[in-house]
């Protein structure tokens, strides 16, 4: 398989569940501005970390992430791969 079609899977496969890894770190960016309480702040926390669904997932998005991201900067620096 080539790098590029490599890439391009990974982050097709990876693209959710970064967007929710985004909003829900969103989201958490105004946790100290009191615009929701408390439960709601842990369940953001919770869900964003991913301990309140599957904590092996995050490890998964972040292996995603590094995947991607390398897979990337290879792409940029060998434009014929």
């Amino acid at each position: 398989m080539k790098i590029r079609t490599f890439h391009r899977t990974c982050a097709i496969i990876f693209s959710p569940l970064f967007l929710f890894s985004a909003i829900s770190g969103g989201i958490l960016l105004f946790r100290k501005a009191e615009m929701y309480g408390k439960e709601t702040k842990e369940l953001f926390v919770g869900l964003h970390t991913w301990e309140a669904i599957a904590p092996y997932v995050g490890l998964t998005l972040a292996c995603g992430l590094l995947t991607v991201t390398i897979t990337g900067i290879i792409l940029f620096f060998n434009k014929r791969a």
